[in-house]
Parts: structure tokens; sequence; C-alpha cells
């Protein structure tokens, strides 16, 4: 199976002129945002737990350390949007697109994240510790840094992202690609037993094996 694209209808969402206002009224109802677009809104540490929305394109917005728990978003575009600092707990993400959006510390713990592409994003010291992720593709990015420990992973995809530094403990690598990654620094167990079935590049090869105690000499040295 491919990850799935979002299904947003064949008609454009419909533009909405406050966005913030329809948010929080849509709160009060306990009703989902559906085919609607909103654009250039700032907000900044306000809570909007159980948010949900359906095809729906958020563009130029800005959640700054705000509280999105139990947040469920499907068939959505995240488009140059910024959530640094927000919290994502235990949020459902299926068929959504984030693309040169930014969430540097953002809390992505114990998610649901399917189907789902980051492209041109920079989420460094985000934590996905504890989520599941599966047909996740990720690239030109950065996770600099990030927890993605203890996570469930199928079908995921690197290509041409920052990872060093992320924390992979106990979050099996088996099937991923990392040949055009930066896997520096990665944080793994004792027994490396995450890297098990990890497709790695030379390069890297060698810096890992630096991890077992292994010396590699060219021929003749």
């Amino acid at each position: 199976m491919k990850r799935q694209e979002p299904l947003i209808e064949t008609e454009p969402p419909v533009e909405v002129a406050d966005g913030k206002e329809l948010m929080e009224k849509k709160l009060r109802e306990e009703l989902p945002l559906a085919g609607v677009k909103i654009s250039e809104i700032v907000v900044e540490e306000e809570n909007y737990e159980r948010i949900g929305a359906r095809r729906t394109v958020f563009e130029n917005c800005r959640f700054l350390a705000c509280d999105m728990e139990r947040c469920e978003f499907s068939d959505v575009i995240f488009r140059r949007c910024d959530f640094s600092n927000t919290n994502f707990r235990r949020g459902y993400f299926k068929r959504c697109l984030f693309e040169n959006c930014k969430g540097v510390g953002v809390k992505m713990t114990e998610c649901l994240i399917s189907h789902v592409r980051f492209s041109g994003c920079m989420f460094s010291y985000a934590n996905l510790d504890g989520s599941k992720l599966e047909y996740l593709e990720v690239a030109e990015s950065s996770f600099r840094a990030a927890g993605i420990s203890d996570c469930f992973c199928r079908e995921v995809w690197w290509e041409h992202v920052e990872l060093s530094e992320v924390n992979f403990f106990k979050t099996s690598l088996r099937k991923m690609n990392f040949t055009t990654c930066e896997i520096g620094g990665i944080l793994i167990s004792d027994d490396n037993s995450e890297l098990d079935g990890a497709e790695v590049n030379l390069f890297q090869a060698v810096e890992l094996s630096k991890r077992l105690g292994i010396i590699i000499k060219e021929e003749g040295a």
C-alpha cells in the first residue's frame, strides 16, 4: 500500500474571514471544521483541546505553545504554518500534508500519524515518543534532536532529512532507508538492536561501526 493523499473536495475549501472565531465556535459546539480554508491567524498559548478538522487547509497560520491535545485532523493540509512548542499529545493525523511548516519543540507523543507527509519542514526537538507512525514520508526536512523513541513504525520513508542526535531508543528502524539522511549521534540502546535491518550508506556504516568498537582500516594501511 502507498501513502494516501488528503481527500480534498474538487471544489476548493471555502476561505473564512475570521478563522480564530470559527475555531472557537466549533470547539463550543464540539464539531469539527470541515471544507474550509483558514489563513493568516496568530494564536499563542490558547486551549484548543480536542479540536478537529476534515478536508481543511491551514495556510500561513501560527499556533505557538497552544494546547491541541487529543486533536483529530483528517484530510488536512498545513501550508507554511508554525506549531512551535504546541502540544498535540494523543492526537490523530490521517491523510495530512505538512508543507514548509515549523514545529520546533512540538509535542506529538502517543499520536497516530498515518498516511502523512512532511515536506520542507523544520521540526527539530519535536517529541514523537510513543507514537504510531505508518505510511509516513519525510522529505527535505529537519528533525534534529527529536524524540522518536518507543514508536511503532510501519512503512516509514526518509529522504534528505536531518536526523542527527535523534533519540530512536526502542524504535525498530527495520526497512528504513537512511542513505540520503544525516544520522550522526543518534541515540539507540547498547545492543544496537534498533538498527537491525536498517539501510545505510558506506560512510554511515563506518560511523555506526564505532558503536561496536570496530576499527575499519583501508587495505594496505
